[in-house]
């Protein structure tokens, strides 16, 4: 693994807003969460995902173009800003 400070193993979550960016994720699982990643400096290893919404910021929004111009179709559906988070 890579130094990253904060580091969960095993760990639930549920109806929470979760930044992925710095953080370590090994088994964990999250349900009905709002994710954000900026970065993608993180490490997600063995987890599970159930009714969550990804929100892609700076560099990771720039890749998400990026794989869109590659595939001719974007790899998650956009969250308009007026939907419910839960």
């Amino acid at each position: 693994m890579k130094g990253y400070n904060v580091r969960y193993r095993n760990s639930r979550f549920s109806n929470q807003k979760i930044e992925l960016d710095g953080k370590t994720f090994v088994r964990c699982e999250f349900e009905n969460c709002f994710i954000i990643l900026e970065r993608g400096d993180t490490e997600l290893s063995g987890c599970s995902f159930k009714n969550c919404k990804l929100m892609l910021k700076g560099n990771a929004y720039t890749v998400g173009k990026i794989i869109k111009l590659f595939t001719g179709k974007s790899p998650l559906r956009v969250l308009e800003t007026e939907e419910p988070l839960f």
